[in-house]
């Protein structure tokens, strides 16, 4: 309240009126709103103000003896616009006529005598907030091309909204493109990633607009025009509506090639360095075996304390100092040392902890523990910086006998960082080897995806049938088809487990083909099929096909299913991709009777304005918010407009995840449709699901 009287205060509003009693009733009650305000009891005395006084609205009576309002309103539009400055104009019932005149000429609105003071002061700070906002807009919009102007960095702008993306000169000019040679989708950006990074890359952007990141930032390479790939770092930020829900992304682009070798703060290699002699290393070793080698992955304990106490550059000074401190310990000359540790050294600046350290020729299991004690001695000498007395220690995390397991660089480093992670569990000044219990659990999970594989191809896998109902009614409208695996060894395995795994391996296509046409077969034994819809996920990756479309006619061809019983579910990752391509296939699926579904919306980061433009039928409201829609205000609200916005939209709406009567209730007041969940029914088996019918 105290910013609203702040703002009301800083605000001048002038009321123009021969009549002196109107005058004063309506100054008085806006000046108790806290508005400044000024009067005029005629045009030619109201157009003096305007020109010398600070004005930011106007209450402009439509009949006066000097100069009617229509004429103070044309006077006003020739220098100030309707943004620069609201009128709203004052009238009787019976002036139809000239209010539309005053309209047309400028004004931004009207109210009627006698005047309904609530009504005013809605119609008043509606129009305020108008000019705020395009004054914001406006400051904005300066800033941006100020940064646009001075800045190195190559810029772009995606309108998540259009799916086009806006890319600055700058941009095109670090992969030597010129205006013509590059196009403004997304797809256009992604064809250039280096296929190594542009999973990774398309994922962070996703996590950062489902607000899992509080801002965009990615390295990666992308293909120059000569044919070599410069390495990039892209930085960006979401803009969002008043749903919280991703409109754009913006962001800067910087060439990093040069800094990929050198860390700039220590000027010891750095990560890409490191990676790529341990790579090397691993392949030699696959080659012609040559002795055993580890690595340490080391984090200084409480450096954020040490940065907070004594300041960024203090923590730089003191990463420096360690890095010359791991460097010159680890040249000694002590040839005894030596034999018993490790013949070779390269020491780096490494993401997952402040320093890694990869140690060639390491003789026996021993060494490794020697190696870290010695580390630690080297960290914790005294320090005195800034006028104080520093005694570091460092946690430690450590992978032995690398290259005698067949693993990659990018696993080996995973080991160390949970041999750091456990390290630094026990507390500031620890070390632990890489526990091989870990690794035992990385290869269950390779065993899991042969097994999953086996499951595709020997009929291993079978479908579960989830009631979709009538919320008003308790009926069965329909249901939604599940991937069910029993496994001989694991048991009943969850999809939350598997269904990632055959995405990671690529089984996904042949497990969801599969699950629709079982589907469509066992639906065509149903009693009432005619009346039963059946809705079947369609993941990301199976759209990503090409003909993915004419697969799913045809199995319905195969089948004998009613195209107008099926329903296809998506997630709204799918508006990440090509949306002239995701459209077309849409189209054409729709085209034919079968519905489509938005799953588990509410959750991902899709403009509304693809509902309008995509043939999307239905919409499954999140089961996050069916699970408090009974008791969290927020959940209401978000459930009771999303409702609201299909229902305008002629969209049919499924709330996911139903579990309680409470939430039943709550739905049939806010009118929706259709309901899934425990509440009503468990996944069935085909037999249970045709015996419920």
């Amino acid at each position: 309240m105290t910013d609203i009287a702040e703002t009301n205060a800083q605000t001048l509003i002038l009321v123009v009126d021969d009549n002196e009693l109107n005058r004063e009733l309506l100054i008085r009650r806006l000046e108790k709103r806290g508005f400044a305000t000024a009067v005029a009891s005629g045009g030619g005395e109201a157009l003096d103000k305007i020109r010398t006084l600070p004005v930011d609205l106007v209450l402009l009576d439509i009949n006066m003896p000097d100069m009617d309002g229509i004429q103070v309103l044309e006077a006003v539009r020739q220098t100030r616009d309707a943004v620069d400055l609201p009128i709203i104009m004052v009238s009787a019932h019976d002036e139809s006529a000239r209010i539309a005149d005053a309209i047309n000429k400028g004004a931004n609105d009207y109210i009627t005598k006698p005047i309904d003071f609530l009504v005013a002061m809605a119609r008043i700070n509606t129009q305020l907030s108008v000019k705020r906002a395009h004054k914001q807009l406006k400051e904005s919009e300066e800033r941006y091309a100020l940064a646009f102007r001075g800045a190195n960095d190559g810029l772009w702008d995606w309108d998540l909204g259009t799916g086009r993306i806006y890319f600055s000169d700058r941009w095109r000019e670090m992969l030597g493109l010129g205006a013509d040679e590059l196009g403004d989708t997304p797809q256009s950006w992604f064809d250039r990633v280096h296929p190594g990074e542009l999973e990774n890359l398309k994922r962070a952007i996703e996590n950062h607009l489902l607000g899992q990141s509080d801002a965009l930032e990615f390295e990666y390479r992308a293909l120059h025009k000569d044919g070599d790939f410069r390495w990039l770092l892209t930085r960006g930020v979401a803009s969002r509506g008043a749903d919280g829900q991703a409109v754009r992304l913006s962001g800067s682009q910087t060439d990093i090639t040069r800094s990929k070798v050198y860390d700039p703060i220590t000027s010891i290699p750095n990560k890409f360095l490191f990676m790529d002699r341990l790579e090397w290393l691993l392949d030699r070793e696959k080659r012609s075996p040559m002795g055993s080698f580890a690595v340490f992955l080391i984090k200084i304990d409480r450096m954020g304390e040490l940065r907070q106490s004594l300041g960024p550059v203090a923590g730089e000074d003191i990463l420096i100092e360690m890095a010359n401190r791991l460097m010159e310990g680890l040249r000694d000359e002590d040839t005894v040392t030596l034999i018993n540790e490790a013949e070779t050294f390269t020491v780096s600046r490494h993401d997952e902890g402040d320093f890694a350290i990869l140690a060639e020729g390491c003789r026996d299991e021993t060494s490794t523990p020697k190696l870290a004690e010695r580390l630690h001695n080297m960290i914790k000498k005294p320090l005195t910086l800034r006028g104080e007395n520093l005694l570091l220690t460092a946690c430690i995390g450590i992978v032995a006998n690398v290259g005698d397991d067949g693993n990659d660089a990018v696993t080996v480093m995973q080991h160390a960082t949970n041999a750091l992670d456990r390290a630094r569990a026990k507390g500031p000044g620890n070390f632990e080897l890489f526990d091989r219990d870990l690794q035992e659990r990385a290869l269950k999970r390779l065993k899991m995806e042969t097994e999953l594989r086996r499951a595709v191809a020997d009929g291993g896998l079978h479908v579960n049938f989830q009631p979709i109902v009538h919320i008003d009614s308790g009926k069965v409208a329909g249901c939604e088809a599940l991937a069910r695996w029993t496994h001989a060894e694991y048991g009943q395995v969850s999809p939350v487990e598997f269904i990632p795994l055959a995405e990671e391996s690529g089984l996904i296509d042949a497990i969801g083909e599969w699950i629709l046409e079982e589907a469509c077969r066992q639906h065509e034994t149903w009693p009432n099929k005619d009346c039963i819809d059946l809705s079947v996920n369609l993941s990301l990756k199976q759209m990503q096909r090409d003909g993915v479309e004419n697969r799913i006619l045809s199995i319905l061809e195969r089948t004998g299913m009613d195209p107008h019983r099926l329903k296809i579910e998506i997630t709204e990752s799918i508006f990440m991709e090509d949306m002239g391509r995701i459209n077309a296939i849409l189209t054409t699926l729709h085209a034919q009777g079968i519905d489509i579904a938005i799953d588990d919306f509410g959750t991902g980061y899709s403009s509304l304005a693809y509902l309008n433009h995509l043939p999307i039928t239905h919409l499954k409201i999140d089961r996050s918010f069916i699970t408090d829609v009974s008791t969290d205000r927020a959940a209401q609200a978000i459930v009771q407009s999303t409702l609201l916005m299909a229902q305008s939209l002629g969209i049919k709406v499924i709330a996911e995840g139903i579990e309680t009567e409470d939430q039943v209730a709550l739905l049939k007041v806010l009118k929706a449709e259709y309901g899934q969940g425990f509440h009503y029914w468990r996944p069935l088996t085909d037999e249970d699901f045709a015996a419920l019918l």
